[in-house]
Protein backbone atom coordinates (compact mmCIF):
# COMPACT_ATOMS: atom_id res chain seq x y z
CA UNK A 1 0.00 0.00 0.00
CA UNK A 2 1.03 3.46 -0.93
CA UNK A 3 1.05 5.33 2.80
CA UNK A 4 0.84 8.98 1.89
CA UNK A 5 -0.24 9.28 -1.82
CA UNK A 6 -3.33 7.68 -3.46
CA UNK A 7 -5.64 9.91 -4.65
CA UNK A 8 -9.92 8.34 -6.02
CA UNK A 9 -11.11 11.04 -8.21
CA UNK A 10 -14.65 11.34 -9.29
CA UNK A 11 -15.90 13.51 -12.29
CA UNK A 12 -19.23 13.87 -13.38
CA UNK A 13 -20.33 10.87 -12.61
CA UNK A 14 -23.93 9.94 -13.47
CA UNK A 15 -25.62 6.48 -12.94
CA UNK A 16 -29.03 5.08 -14.78
CA UNK A 17 -30.86 1.94 -13.36
CA UNK A 18 -33.31 0.55 -15.87
CA UNK A 19 -34.43 3.66 -17.79
CA UNK A 20 -34.01 6.43 -15.10
CA UNK A 21 -31.12 8.36 -13.91
CA UNK A 22 -30.72 7.83 -10.02
CA UNK A 23 -27.63 10.63 -9.85
CA UNK A 24 -25.74 12.81 -12.14
CA UNK A 25 -23.28 15.39 -12.05
CA UNK A 26 -21.43 13.79 -9.07
CA UNK A 27 -17.44 15.05 -8.16
CA UNK A 28 -15.59 13.97 -5.18
CA UNK A 29 -12.48 12.73 -4.18
CA UNK A 30 -11.03 10.87 -1.39
CA UNK A 31 -7.84 10.99 -0.14
CA UNK A 32 -4.95 8.45 1.71
CA UNK A 33 -6.06 8.05 5.48
CA UNK A 34 -9.62 9.62 4.42
CA UNK A 35 -13.25 8.19 5.12
CA UNK A 36 -15.63 8.67 3.00
CA UNK A 37 -19.25 8.04 4.56
CA UNK A 38 -21.82 7.33 1.77
CA UNK A 39 -25.46 8.21 3.04
CA UNK A 40 -28.83 8.94 1.32
CA UNK A 41 -32.30 7.32 1.63
CA UNK A 42 -33.19 3.63 -0.27
CA UNK A 43 -33.03 4.14 -3.99
CA UNK A 44 -30.53 7.18 -3.94
CA UNK A 45 -28.05 4.85 -6.02
CA UNK A 46 -25.08 3.98 -2.90
CA UNK A 47 -24.91 0.79 -3.82
CA UNK A 48 -24.72 1.42 -7.78
CA UNK A 49 -21.95 3.95 -6.68
CA UNK A 50 -19.96 1.85 -5.47
CA UNK A 51 -19.96 -0.90 -8.03
CA UNK A 52 -19.17 1.96 -10.27
CA UNK A 53 -16.15 3.21 -8.42
CA UNK A 54 -14.90 -0.18 -8.03
CA UNK A 55 -15.17 -1.20 -11.43
CA UNK A 56 -17.90 -3.61 -11.19
CA UNK A 57 -20.42 -1.00 -13.41
CA UNK A 58 -19.99 1.71 -15.48
CA UNK A 59 -21.16 4.49 -15.75
CA UNK A 60 -23.39 6.58 -18.52
CA UNK A 61 -21.42 10.06 -17.90
CA UNK A 62 -18.09 11.18 -16.37
CA UNK A 63 -15.05 9.01 -15.13
CA UNK A 64 -13.36 7.70 -11.82
CA UNK A 65 -9.63 8.55 -11.73
CA UNK A 66 -6.79 6.40 -9.36
CA UNK A 67 -4.15 8.33 -8.76
CA UNK A 68 -4.87 10.76 -12.38
CA UNK A 69 -5.56 7.62 -14.45
CA UNK A 70 -8.98 6.65 -15.59
CA UNK A 71 -9.64 3.20 -13.88
CA UNK A 72 -10.77 2.16 -17.41
CA UNK A 73 -7.65 2.59 -19.07
CA UNK A 74 -5.99 -0.46 -16.45
CA UNK A 75 -8.92 -2.13 -14.78
CA UNK A 76 -6.72 -5.10 -13.79
CA UNK A 77 -4.25 -3.18 -11.79
CA UNK A 78 -6.95 -1.04 -10.20
CA UNK A 79 -8.68 -4.41 -8.49
CA UNK A 80 -5.62 -5.02 -7.06
CA UNK A 81 -5.54 -1.79 -5.40
CA UNK A 82 -9.02 -2.44 -3.96
CA UNK A 83 -11.01 -4.40 -2.02
CA UNK A 84 -15.11 -5.01 -2.12
CA UNK A 85 -17.20 -6.18 0.88
CA UNK A 86 -21.11 -5.95 -0.63
CA UNK A 87 -24.69 -6.92 0.35
CA UNK A 88 -24.28 -10.78 -0.95
CA UNK A 89 -20.79 -10.89 1.12
CA UNK A 90 -19.40 -13.62 -0.98
CA UNK A 91 -18.95 -16.19 1.82
CA UNK A 92 -18.92 -19.50 0.23
CA UNK A 93 -21.48 -21.75 2.63
CA UNK A 94 -19.77 -25.19 1.97
CA UNK A 95 -16.28 -23.71 2.94
CA UNK A 96 -14.89 -23.16 6.45
CA UNK A 97 -14.27 -19.39 7.34
CA UNK A 98 -10.74 -20.59 7.37
CA UNK A 99 -11.39 -21.86 4.14
CA UNK A 100 -13.07 -18.89 2.50
CA UNK A 101 -10.06 -16.20 3.90
CA UNK A 102 -7.52 -18.71 2.40
CA UNK A 103 -9.89 -18.71 -0.99
CA UNK A 104 -10.01 -14.71 -0.88
CA UNK A 105 -5.81 -15.06 -0.06
CA UNK A 106 -4.47 -17.22 -2.67
CA UNK A 107 -6.80 -15.07 -5.57
CA UNK A 108 -5.45 -11.32 -3.82
CA UNK A 109 -2.82 -11.07 -1.15
CA UNK A 110 -0.69 -14.12 -1.28
CA UNK A 111 0.15 -13.92 2.09
CA UNK A 112 0.69 -16.95 4.41
CA UNK A 113 -1.50 -19.25 6.53
CA UNK A 114 -0.55 -17.60 9.46
CA UNK A 115 -2.11 -14.51 8.14
CA UNK A 116 -5.49 -15.73 7.29
CA UNK A 117 -5.63 -17.15 10.64
CA UNK A 118 -4.60 -14.50 12.76
CA UNK A 119 -7.41 -12.37 10.59
CA UNK A 120 -10.00 -14.85 11.92
CA UNK A 121 -8.83 -14.42 15.70
CA UNK A 122 -9.22 -10.22 15.08
CA UNK A 123 -12.61 -10.63 13.99
CA UNK A 124 -13.10 -13.32 16.78
CA UNK A 125 -14.32 -16.58 14.53
CA UNK A 126 -11.29 -18.64 15.91
CA UNK A 127 -13.62 -20.86 17.70
CA UNK A 128 -15.46 -21.77 13.95
CA UNK A 129 -12.69 -21.34 11.83
CA UNK A 130 -13.56 -25.19 10.83
CA UNK A 131 -16.96 -25.10 10.50
CA UNK A 132 -18.86 -24.83 7.39
CA UNK A 133 -20.06 -21.34 6.52
CA UNK A 134 -23.59 -22.51 6.28
CA UNK A 135 -23.81 -23.46 9.49
CA UNK A 136 -23.09 -20.38 10.99
CA UNK A 137 -25.01 -17.04 12.00
CA UNK A 138 -25.57 -14.57 9.67
CA UNK A 139 -23.25 -12.02 11.98
CA UNK A 140 -20.27 -14.78 11.98
CA UNK A 141 -20.65 -14.77 8.07
CA UNK A 142 -20.48 -11.15 7.68
CA UNK A 143 -17.29 -11.18 10.07
CA UNK A 144 -16.09 -13.54 7.76
CA UNK A 145 -16.21 -11.76 4.76
CA UNK A 146 -14.82 -8.26 6.73
CA UNK A 147 -12.11 -11.19 7.62
CA UNK A 148 -10.82 -10.94 4.11
CA UNK A 149 -10.00 -7.08 4.62
CA UNK A 150 -7.42 -7.86 6.98
CA UNK A 151 -5.64 -10.11 4.75
CA UNK A 152 -5.91 -7.31 1.30
CA UNK A 153 -3.03 -5.24 0.75
CA UNK A 154 -5.46 -2.94 -1.22
CA UNK A 155 -5.66 0.55 -0.49
CA UNK A 156 -8.86 1.47 -1.17
CA UNK A 157 -11.43 0.12 0.32
CA UNK A 158 -15.20 -0.27 -0.77
CA UNK A 159 -18.09 -1.21 2.19
CA UNK A 160 -21.54 -1.81 1.61
CA UNK A 161 -23.55 -1.75 4.81
CA UNK A 162 -20.62 -3.53 6.72
CA UNK A 163 -22.20 -3.42 10.10
CA UNK A 164 -25.24 -5.46 8.88
CA UNK A 165 -26.16 -8.30 11.21
CA UNK A 166 -23.46 -7.49 13.70
CA UNK A 167 -23.55 -7.46 17.50
CA UNK A 168 -22.04 -4.75 19.28
CA UNK A 169 -18.83 -6.53 19.85
CA UNK A 170 -19.17 -6.95 15.59
CA UNK A 171 -19.76 -3.30 15.12
CA UNK A 172 -16.63 -2.76 17.33
CA UNK A 173 -14.38 -4.82 15.56
CA UNK A 174 -15.22 -3.05 12.40
CA UNK A 175 -14.78 0.29 13.30
CA UNK A 176 -11.37 -0.96 14.57
CA UNK A 177 -10.31 -2.60 11.33
CA UNK A 178 -11.98 0.60 9.56
CA UNK A 179 -9.96 2.96 11.41
CA UNK A 180 -6.40 1.15 11.71
CA UNK A 181 -6.87 1.14 7.59
CA UNK A 182 -7.18 4.76 7.63
CA UNK A 183 -4.22 5.06 10.03
CA UNK A 184 -1.99 3.13 7.74
CA UNK A 185 -2.82 5.50 4.76
CA UNK A 186 -6.07 3.49 3.22
CA UNK A 187 -8.91 5.44 1.93
CA UNK A 188 -12.77 3.20 2.94
CA UNK A 189 -15.75 4.69 1.24
CA UNK A 190 -18.33 3.12 2.99
CA UNK A 191 -22.33 3.09 2.43
CA UNK A 192 -24.45 2.87 5.83
CA UNK A 193 -27.47 3.87 7.27
CA UNK A 194 -25.43 3.93 11.02
CA UNK A 195 -23.48 6.39 12.50
CA UNK A 196 -19.50 5.28 12.59
CA UNK A 197 -17.56 6.25 15.84
CA UNK A 198 -14.01 6.28 14.54
CA UNK A 199 -11.47 7.95 16.84
CA UNK A 200 -9.39 10.71 15.63
CA UNK A 201 -10.04 9.91 11.86
CA UNK A 202 -10.95 12.16 8.99
CA UNK A 203 -14.43 11.12 7.93
CA UNK A 204 -16.77 13.15 5.68
CA UNK A 205 -20.17 12.98 4.59
CA UNK A 206 -21.19 12.00 0.75
CA UNK A 207 -25.08 12.60 0.26
CA UNK A 208 -26.91 11.17 -2.16
CA UNK A 209 -30.02 12.36 -3.42
CA UNK A 210 -32.43 10.41 -5.37
CA UNK A 211 -33.38 12.81 -8.84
Amino acid sequence: MQANFNQLKVVGLACERGEKTIFAGLDFEARSAEVIHLKGRNGSGKTSLLRILCGFAQPIEGSVRWNGTDIRENIADFCLETAYVGHRRGVCGDLTPLENVRFANALTAQGSDTACRDALERVELTHVAETPARLLSAGQNQRTALARLLISDAALWFLDEPFTALDAAGRTIVELIIAEHSKQGGISIIATHQSMSLDRIDVRALELDPL
